[in-house]
């Protein structure tokens, strides 16, 4: 199976913790910022996803970057889509915090591991390797709450670690099935171009968060597959096992609430918004749950009950047309934000 990658090291700025920056049309004056970035890669390993839509999972390699990935961020909650990130482990340690990293995690998007130094791991004895990747699981545990489930490598280069990485490290392989390789700056409709004849339900697309073009590419495939009925999922075997007991558990108080939602619909056209939330200054449970539909004013939609979760039914236009629903957690600290638990596509009537 072919493996694709640059052989290229991974960008290396200066450091900055996140500040978010507002809409993508900020982004025009970065363009000299963002020029000549180089990829990093990962072997290719097909998935299988079957769902009542065709399924993409877009994936995230090299960041986090200071500026993009936060506008990355809302660019994925404007169209209700969840993605999976691999950051360089020193990277994300010295650029982000945990309050940063939860609200990735709140919005629904998973966190694997992508080693400590972005290095190839074929150039590594076996115990130099595994420490680099346990160095990084440790790293992103420190943010997370938890350890990693998933993991991508390098260039596509494993080395020696393959058989232990499941047994000893924990993780899974990811991989794409589909690499635009949009660190060599092609057009964007040659991206397009690329992942029409590469289409199948359940398609891993590797891009970059640390590339100006990303946001551009990304912003496309967002529209195009979503006006042709695709949804945008993360990749399910990043979700770690202890992820929502780990983030409660390392939730301190006078912290922002973390959780995670999800949309349900009934077998007679209802739909309801459920989930999860949890704030340290609020243990017993009640904390109030925000909600708005098509940029509405939000409105107090419910409260968590003592087991941290939630649940409402949410109305649609008479017309029955998809809308976007989008959710916080309201902080009940002396102060902070109240943090977004992302937003989600209401299915149609």
């Amino acid at each position: 199976m072919p493996v694709t990658g640059s052989t290229a090291p991974p960008d290396r700025r200066p450091q900055g913790r996140y500040n978010s920056a507002g809409p993508l049309f900020f982004i025009a004056v970065l363009l000299a910022v963002a020029a000549g970035e180089p990829a990093g890669g990962s072997e290719v390993v097909p998935a299988s996803v079957a769902e009542a839509a065709p399924v993409m999972h877009l994936t995230f390699d090299d960041g986090p970057h200071w500026m993009f990935t936060p506008m990355l961020l809302d660019l994925l909650d404007e169209y209700g889509a969840r993605a999976s990130f691999f950051p360089i482990g020193e990277t994300i340690a010295a650029r982000w915090d945990a309050t940063t990293t939860q609200d990735l995690l709140n919005r629904g998007h998973t966190v694997g591991n992508h080693t400590w130094g972005h290095s190839d791991l074929s150039k590594l004895s076996d115990d130099s390797a595994v420490a680099e990747v346990v160095r990084a699981s440790a790293g992103l545990e420190e943010l997370t709450g938890f350890r990693p489930s998933c993991f991508r490598a390098p260039y596509g280069e494993l080395g020696q670690i393959r058989p232990r990485l499941g047994t000893d490290l924990g993780m899974s392989l990811a991989g794409w099935t589909a690499d635009p390789q949009e660190w060599r700056d092609p057009p964007i409709e040659e991206v397009i171009d690329y992942l029409k004849n590469r289409e199948r339900d359940g398609m891993v697309v590797l891009l970059h968060d640390r590339k100006w073009l990303t946001l551009h590419i990304a912003q496309r495939v967002l529209a195009d597959y979503s006006a042709r009925g695709w949804v945008f999922e993360e990749l399910p075997d990043c979700h770690a096992a202890s992820e929502r007991d780990s983030r409660m558990a390392a939730l301190k108080s006078g912290g922002p609430p973390v959780g995670g939602i999800e949309v349900s619909a009934g077998p007679d056209g209802s739909v309801r918004l459920e989930g999860w939330a949890f704030d340290a200054d609020l243990p017993e449970g009640g904390l109030p749950i925000r909600m708005t539909v098509d940029g509405l004013e939000p409105v107090i939609s419910a409260r968590t009950t003592g087991e941290h979760r939630f649940s409402f039914p949410v109305f649609r236009a008479a017309d029955g047309r998809s809308e976007l629903a989008c959710v916080w957690a309201v902080n009940v600290g002396a102060q902070g934000h109240d943090p977004s638990l992302g937003c989600r596509i209401l299915p149609p009537g």
